[in-house]
């Protein structure tokens, strides 16, 4: 007996001492976890995000917790209400004020490319996982609006000129974009929607969903997933038309970045079909000046807690590690030379 407790305290001894100990053998698969990667130096990060409370903020919340394990000793992942969204996100790291954040694939790349919101181009953040989110362009008509002029695609609405009153969220957002970007594909803007004696209302979900009830606009575009309370409370207490892009529009937004998104028939109230419609589901980017180890532990760290995460948090079902660092997933942009240890070391990127 005295000899086994000798041999079991030698073995625990040299468990506890796995990382410091070079000659060491590598943990199996099967035990991999995030003791492998503790060694180092700790490290303080900051994770931008959106407002608190908000459903962003709550998920980025737990993953920082759980991320902060695969991190050395001591570190710590701070999670600040300051990202200003998905198109201003990739700004974040040309300032330097975040090390983390969520964003957007096409914007990722718009910004990366030519620059968004009237800013220059910046390429001071790398990727590190994409498409954690089903996220697309949902856009409805009332009901009412279809049966008053015949209607039920965009297309029609351009073509005939009608005087649309168009809702969504302010410039700089997402829902906002997306809607300028479909009226640019049909090569219209709102002056012309407006010149047509309709017009396009910018306002916050709540105030959008009154003035739909209220008859006081005619179609909502919200960038946003099957879980969206907005688009549900939309369906629920109003008669609504779900619209579906054409052919054209598809693929000028995947000329975007955006993937094609499939809603299935039934995803809301009134929703008879299944649509598809352009998304850019969001992706973790980091600065590209964060150090390959510390990279390399949060992708490590994002890929294990997939289905902890997702059990929490069921708009991030879509999150597949094993596919999560192809480009068409992360708007293009650059995976971080860790992300890309990473993905290669598990197998999962040649």
């Amino acid at each position: 007996m005295l000899i086994l407790m000798i041999v079991s305290v030698t073995g625990c001894g040299n468990k506890n001492q796995q990382t410091n100990d070079t000659t060491t053998s590598a943990p199996s698969t099967t035990e991999s976890s995030a003791s492998a990667d503790k060694a180092g130096e700790p490290v303080r990060l900051v994770w931008a995000t959106d407002s608190v409370g908000s459903n962003s903020y709550t998920i980025v919340s737990a993953m920082a917790t759980m991320l902060k394990d695969y991190l050395p000793d001591g570190s710590s992942i701070d999670v600040q209400p300051i990202s200003p969204g998905g198109m201003g996100a990739p700004y974040l790291f040309e300032s330097k004020t975040a090390d983390i954040a969520f964003a957007n694939g096409a914007p990722a790349k718009a910004a990366w490319n030519e620059g968004t919101l009237g800013k220059p181009p910046t390429q001071s953040y790398r990727a590190i996982a994409g498409h954690l989110t089903n996220v697309a362009a949902v856009t409805y008509f009332s009901t009412a609006f279809c049966k008053k002029y015949g209607v039920t695609t965009l297309e029609e609405v351009v073509a005939k000129k009608i005087p649309i009153r168009i809702g969504t969220s302010p410039k700089g957002s997402m829902d906002e974009w997306c809607a300028s970007l479909a009226l640019k594909s049909l090569g219209v803007t709102y002056d012309d929607i407006k010149k047509w004696g309709g017009d396009v209302i910018q306002a916050g979900g709540s105030q959008l969903s009154d003035m739909l009830k209220d008859g006081k606009i005619d179609m909502i575009m919200n960038h946003t997933s099957a879980q969206s309370s907005d688009v549900t409370q939309d369906a629920m207490t109003n008669d609504v038309t779900f619209v579906q892009f054409g052919e054209d529009m598809l693929k000028f937004f995947e000329s975007q970045g955006f993937e094609r998104i499939t809603y299935k028939k039934g995803t809301w109230k009134g929703m008879d079909k299944d649509i598809v419609w352009p998304g850019t589901p969001d992706c973790v980017f980091v600065s590209k000046d964060m150090p390959d180890d510390v990279a390399y532990a949060l992708t490590k760290g994002l890929c294990e807690i997939k289905d902890v995460i997702s059990n929490q948090f069921s708009s991030l079902t879509p999150f597949d590690p094993t596919t999560a660092w192809m480009p068409e997933k992360v708007g293009g942009v650059p995976l971080h030379p860790g992300a890309e240890k990473y993905y290669k070391e598990v197998g999962y990127m040649k």
